[in-house]
């Protein structure tokens, strides 16, 4: 008999954890929108979202810019309120800018031909990148495009910029991106959990606690949500998580166990970092728990880049305060401290 009375149990609260999912990702979601969402075809079949945000009319023409999501991220995240916006600053600088949702998150596919979603970074790096890349050019005709990735989506250009496929990306701004998992290690002891869990209900999880990311620390940290404005860790919570499948997070596993990060084959791509040529920010919170700051500066001093700059965001460097996973995009001081500097780097040889 316990073993029903278990499974009742633990049934009623899945269902009560996604009524609540429902309940605040419905009074929290974000209502905002971009002037035009494009829908493109990878090359092994998947249907991306680009959320497009346009240059006021008869600015000067400037060279489009995609902004790349983390993992269990989507596009929410650099367009999430009015005053922390890094999309509308950069289309307000003269920057035609396309929010990429990679394959599974946002107005993205999230499976193909019904198949359980199963996929690796590799897939962001070799289908989706690229993909995305051609379509802006296509739209907007330019000869190359910017690239500003957030955690996973600057690990993606830590590949991508090792392929031939490099050039075609002028300038590169890193937020908060790892490239050694070292500090992780005990993490991938759990790995072996998730060939009983296909997906991770990220999404579901975040919003169920919603409002309880305002006063709770643990989530905060968890969640990448310190350093917010008061009310935006609820919004963030309601509307910037994924699920994410399990797959993924088996491959994030293997570079924890590695130390660092390597492709399929066992590459080691920070290793290869030194062939890369491409003018590169990177910027990362002092208070970053899920990036560490010895993570990101290992890969600003492993780039070949003639052109790079570090930047650690933090009281300790005089900003206003430490910053946190997502603040270096939705913190409480990211338009004044963050946001100008990346329009400025973007801009240095317009």
């Amino acid at each position: 008999m316990w073993p029903v009375v278990v499974a009742e149990v633990l049934a009623g609260i899945v269902g009560a954890d996604v009524l609540a999912a429902k309940i605040f990702g419905h009074l929290y979601r974000n209502e905002r929108r971009p002037n035009a969402i494009h829908y493109l075809r990878t090359e092994d079949g998947w249907s991306l979202a680009l959320h497009r945000h346009n240059p006021p009319p008869g600015a000067p023409a400037k060279l489009p810019v995609i902004c790349c999501h983390g993992l269990s991220g989507n596009h929410h995240g650099f367009d999430l309120i009015e005053r922390t916006s890094l999309a509308r600053t950069l289309a307000a600088a003269g920057h035609p800018t396309f929010l990429l949702d990679l394959r599974g998150a946002g107005e993205s596919e999230k499976s193909v031909d019904g198949h359980p979603p199963c996929w690796k970074v590799s897939d962001h790096y070799r289908y989706d990148a690229p993909a995305a890349i051609r379509c802006v050019r296509e739209l907007t005709g330019a000869p190359r495009v910017h690239w500003v990735g957030h955690s996973m989506g600057g690990m993606i250009a830590y590949a991508f910029l090792q392929t031939p496929l490099a050039e075609q990306i002028a300038r590169c701004v890193i937020l908060s991106s790892p490239s050694t998992f070292d500090q992780m290690r005990p993490v991938h002891h759990f790995a072996p959990l998730l060939r009983w869990l296909p997906i991770l209900p990220v999404r579901t999880l975040s919003q169920s606690v919603a409002p309880l990311f305002e006063r709770s620390r643990l989530l905060q940290t968890l969640g990448g949500a310190v350093g917010l404005a008061p009310g935006v860790a609820t919004v963030f919570a309601a509307n910037c998580q994924e699920q994410t499948p399990s797959s993924l997070i088996a491959d994030f596993a293997r570079f924890v166990r590695d130390g660092h990060y390597v492709d399929d084959h066992g590459r080691d791509l920070v290793d290869g970092m030194r062939e890369i040529r491409t003018p590169t920010l990177f910027m990362v919170g002092e208070k970053d728990a899920l990036a560490m700051g010895g993570s990101v500066r290992t890969a600003y001093e492993a780039f070949g880049s003639a052109e790079k700059k570090y930047v650690t965001l933090g009281r300790s460097q005089g900003h206003q305060s430490d910053y946190g996973h997502m603040a270096v995009l939705i913190g409480r001081n990211a338009h004044e401290e963050v946001f100008p500097e990346i329009v400025k780097w973007l801009e240095r040889d317009a």
